[in-house]
């Protein structure tokens, strides 16, 4: 009995340092583990979804004629990806035909965005570089006062752009 009571603390320690992790290994960290796993696995599936969507579009941009581009909303698609990292705000888009002759079509689309000017010089570049069908024509920015002063000032750009295309199928 005297052997038990001299060496007790050092089995309860070690019990201590045995058990005491097992549990708490159960209760706290077993389930964020699984949470953490299932939302990595999660993220993985979204961005294969992403992917295949964006393979699945550009085959699409590529078989749709460029008269599509403007009118149908293509154009507003292929540039949401740079507007939403820019954090920009879509306030208007209205495609319109403005002339027809001799099997040729003019199609102008007005793009107004709200935000950051330098978020707004990324979305003229990607939209130059990446869709040369579109011309930009014109681009107008007009300055927004906050209602507050802890607000900061936003801008409004209003972008024109036109394609020209052909109406033979």
């Amino acid at each position: 009995m005297n052997l038990w009571h001299k060496y007790k603390g050092l089995a309860t320690l070690a019990l201590l340092f045995a058990i005491a992790p097992a549990i708490v290994w159960q209760y706290a960290v077993d389930g964020t583990v699984a949470q953490w796993r299932q939302a990595s696995r999660q993220s993985r599936q979204i961005e294969e979804l992403r992917a295949s969507q964006t393979s699945a579009a550009k085959a699409s941009h590529t078989t749709l004629s460029d008269a599509e581009m403007i009118a149908s909303g293509l154009l507003v698609a292929e540039l949401l990806p740079a507007i939403e990292e820019e954090k920009l705000r879509i306030e208007h888009f209205s495609p319109c035909v403005t002339s027809e002759a001799d099997g040729g079509r003019l199609t102008t689309g007005q793009l107004s965005v709200r935000g950051g000017f330098r978020g707004m010089v990324k979305l003229l570049d990607k939209l130059e570089r990446e869709l040369p069908q579109c011309k930009v024509i014109s681009t107008l920015y007009r300055s927004n006062r906050p209602r507050n002063r802890n607000e900061a000032k936003t801008l409004t750009c209003t972008i024109y752009v036109q394609q020209i295309t052909t109406t033979d199928r």
